[in-house]
């Protein structure tokens, strides 16, 4: 079954809501405000029996000019376009306001309906064709059908629904994003059914049951009921008109132009970078900074309008802006839009989202424009390979592509053959390019080697010291990159070191021999442990710490104080002498340290501190007990 929604456009009373009527047989015109004017205000919604293989529905539009928002947000997902234009009146002002914005949104399929042929004769008629073909001329509707018609005499009316079901079996199925999303157009409820929605699905499925996610607001709601024209559902498709009956959110939650959709998809944003064309309307122009009306997904938002490529957009005119918005929301590459005046309130232009969530531009717009000029033109491949590029080595998570009108089984296949080229790394669910990827591991290189220059008698880097020194905290790229050095022996690790070029680390005789001079002075303190300020003055903090490293390494000495060190050969006696100590049940004090191995308080207590800190003991009141580790202990 192909579903395709069918939108009016044209000038005030010219007769839209009566061809409605005339092929479907119902009056749009709900409202009594609508019925006492004689003219539509809000959208109104009607079924139409095109014959079998075809779910049609029809969007019928006001026409006057005070209520164009509610026109764009009925135009925005149309298929075809019944494009009327009364005999008596030709075209008018909302005429070529009306198919300013049919063009703009893209709708490139329609019937050219001239009405009211009951008022006017054929010379008339001949003429407002004529005036009709000049505004179609150079756009996608220049060689539709036009059909001449009255609702008074029925003269037209079968021609036209039959040029309708030709023109609806030659629709092209729109493009399947993959996960379900629908702009919302008109909110109300129902006494024991509650909140219900409605709008054209614009891509996706959703079913009785599921979750969804009511954007901006963030708000998650679960689907009660589906409708289509006071028909139940199980499932939706795209481009079919339906109502929602949903559970969690109220009437007042929810606006005209909000977006439901499947949850974490779409990010919320303020801020779009877009291609606009400016309307061919005389007089029409886009000024940098210029404060606009942006109609998008049926919803209207102040926003300005930074050019990037222009001080000024004439008419007719095409350029790269960037829209910030005064109120969020959510949007991906493709989509299109409205843009018109803030005061006099008149359409100027539109055109299509290439980036929807965007940096704010600063300075020179080179790089923004070129990458902008990819997204307009360039191909699947050219575009994602962009996207990855751009997002440095932070890289660019794998669903954030689909913002960019990907299916997400696209962006695996272009993903893919991106990896097998060589041209990106694939860490997880994160894409970096080869180019940012070794760049980075060469500043690993780098900076290790630099390091080992500085810190000769050190066997390596502290890991995260590294990945602090060369900007990826936090990010998979580093850790990536560790592995990719381990595996192509290039990186070397020892406890919480990476080291580059070798495993070994070489030290001169005349290391060497500084080496056990500085283990022999911690051997001869004996019990106690000192600051070892002679070492100091002679080779200096930084010299003295790579040769204090070595010997910790080697597990020849252990580290008390801050700058406080004792052999291992004393602290093996201190550890027995505890354990057999306090085998006997005994708890051991600072008293009894220092009368087990004869030091002062000065030793005792930092001794202490040190034996708790390494689980040797545990503190009890004054007194320690047996820790884990000395229990663990085989007699040593």
């Amino acid at each position: 079954m192909k579903n395709v929604i069918i939108g009016t456009a044209g000038h005030v009373d010219h007769g839209k809501t009566e061809i409605v009527k005339a092929l479907t047989g119902k009056d749009t015109d709900r409202l009594s405000e609508e019925k006492s004017r004689g003219i539509s205000i809000v959208l109104g919604f009607a079924p139409i029996d095109l014959g079998v293989g075809i779910r049609a529905g029809i969007i019928d539009v006001p026409g006057h000019e005070k209520f164009i928002k509610n026109m764009v947000s009925g135009v925005v997902g149309v298929d075809l376009v019944i494009f009327v234009i009364a005999a008596d009146e030709g075209v008018m002002p909302q005429t070529r306001e009306h198919f300013e914005i049919v063009r703009m949104l893209g709708v490139n399929a329609g019937i050219i309906v001239i009405t009211k042929m009951d008022l006017a004769d054929s010379e008339l008629a001949r003429i407002v064709e004529s005036e009709a073909k000049d505004l179609l001329k150079n756009t996608p509707l220049e060689n539709s059908p036009f059909v001449h018609t009255s609702t008074v005499s029925g003269e037209g009316l079968d021609e036209l629904k039959r040029i309708l079901a030709d023109k609806c079996k030659q629709i092209t199925e729109k493009k399947d994003n993959g996960f379900f999303r629908i702009p919302v157009d008109r909110v109300f409820s129902k006494t024991g059914i509650g909140t219900i929605v409605t709008g054209t699905t614009w891509s996706g499925k959703t079913y009785p049951g599921d979750e969804l996610v009511l954007e901006p607001l963030g708000r998650k709601v679960r689907v009660r009921e589906i409708q289509t024209f006071d028909t139940s559902l199980e499932e939706t498709s795209i481009g079919m008109r339906i109502a929602l009956a949903l559970h969690g959110v109220k009437q007042n939650d929810v606006s005209i132009g909000d977006q439901l959709l499947t949850p974490g998809k779409l990010k919320v944003t303020s801020m779009l970078n877009t291609s606009v064309e400016v309307s061919m309307i005389p007089g029409s122009a886009i000024k940098n900074r210029q404060r606009l009306r942006f109609h998008h997904a049926a919803r209207e938002i102040m926003c300005r309008a930074v050019l990037l490529d222009n001080n000024k957009l004439d008419k007719g005119l095409a350029g790269f802006i960037q829209l910030r918005l005064e109120k969020p929301t959510v949007a991906m590459a493709g989509d299109r839009f409205v843009l018109r005046t803030y005061s006099p309130m008149r359409v100027v232009g539109g055109g299509i989202i290439l980036d929807p969530l965007p940096a704010k531009v600063r300075g020179s717009n080179e790089k923004v424009i070129k990458e902008l000029n990819v997204l307009k033109e360039g191909s699947e491949k050219e575009i994602v390979k962009m996207l990855i590029d751009r997002a440095g080595e932070k890289g660019i998570l794998l669903n954030s592509i689909e913002r960019f009108g990907f299916t997400a089984e696209g962006v695996v296949r272009l993903v893919g053959k991106l990896e097998r080229s060589g041209d990106i790394r694939r860490i997880g669910r994160v894409l970096v390019s080869s180019a940012n990827a070794e760049t980075k591991e060469n500043e690993i290189m780098s900076a290790l080697e630099q390091f080992g220059k500085r810190n000769s008698l050190m066997w390596g880097m502290d890991k995260e010291e590294l990945r602090v020194k060369i900007g990826l905290e936090g990010n998979s790229l580093f850790d990536f990159l560790m592995k990719k050095g381990e595996t192509e022996g290039r990186l070397f690790f020892k406890g919480g070191l990476v080291r580059s070029g070798s495993a070994n680390r070489a030290l001169s005789k005349e290391e060497q021999n500084v080496l056990r001079k500085v283990e022999k002075i911690i051997l001869e303190k004996g019990f106690e442990f000192s600051l070892l300020k002679d070492l100091v003055e002679e080779y200096g903090q930084k010299t003295l710490d790579g040769y204090l490293h070595i010997l910790r390494e080697r597990k020849v000495v252990v580290k008390i104080k801050k700058t406080g060190y004792m052999h291992t050969e004393y602290m093996d006696k201190i550890l027995k002498g505890v354990k057999d100590f306090l085998a006997g049940g005994s708890e051991l004090t600072i008293g009894e340290l220092k009368n087990m191995f004869g030091f002062s308080r000065k030793f005792a207590v930092p001794l202490l501190e040190y034996l708790d800190s390494e689980r040797y003991t545990r503190r009890v009141g004054n007194a320690r007990v047996a820790g884990p580790r000395l229990e663990e202990r085989d007699g040593n």
